[in-house]
């Protein structure tokens, strides 16, 4: 059994981990998805390992997973009704949509980043709360199956250091990448 506490130090080491990540992505970078998968060497291996999301839709989506699944899932621990509905993640094209609407308003990394703080922090103030006797007690319906608190919080920490990955790939392999495509000889 992992203790809340263990698992509270996690999800704030996963919070400075994306700070630390974004940080190393360049301003003029940070709306850009990666051209990688269109560079006219590149193959698909490119595209899977760099993705198609730039680093402010990563922080839009950890923003958005946190709102709409993780701290839904943890509030159903604390109150006395489930809720009436399986949680389930918001479909992509939903997500999408969100994206693309935060976008025309004109939203920007600060803001998102400060989306996805505040989301961190109410959900440590949540984990405080949810009773030990329900901690690994699966009884919250999602679409992985009956789940526990510390199911929702482990995979919400597993969430973020996927996509700090994401990040981080392309804060650093970027130019690097595409310098070693341009190199490349034409067969």
């Amino acid at each position: 059994m992992t203790s809340k506490i263990d698992i509270a130090s996690l999800l704030c080491e996963t919070t400075h981990i994306i700070q630390w990540a974004i940080s190393l992505v360049p301003a003029e970078r940070v709306n850009q998805p990666p051209p990688h998968a269109n560079h006219p060497r590149s193959d698909k291996g490119f595209k899977t390992y760099f993705g198609d999301w730039s680093a402010l839709h990563q922080v839009f989506h950890l923003a958005y997973y946190e709102k709409s699944y993780a701290i839904p899932g943890i509030q159903s621990f604390i109150d006395e009704a489930p809720p009436s509905n399986d949680l389930i993640f918001p479909s992509s094209e939903q997500e999408t949509r969100a994206f693309q609407d935060a976008l025309a308003a004109g939203v920007d990394l600060p803001t998102l980043l400060q989306s996805f703080l505040d989301g961190r922090e109410l959900q440590l103030q949540l984990l405080t709360n949810i009773p030990e006797e329900v901690w690994q007690k699966d009884s919250l319906h999602t679409g992985l199956g009956d789940v526990s608190a510390e199911f929702i919080v482990s995979k919400t920490i597993q969430h973020s250091l996927e996509h700090a990955n994401d990040i981080l790939k392309n804060a650093l392999y970027w130019e690097r990448a595409l310098s070693w495509l341009d190199r490349q000889a034409v067969d």
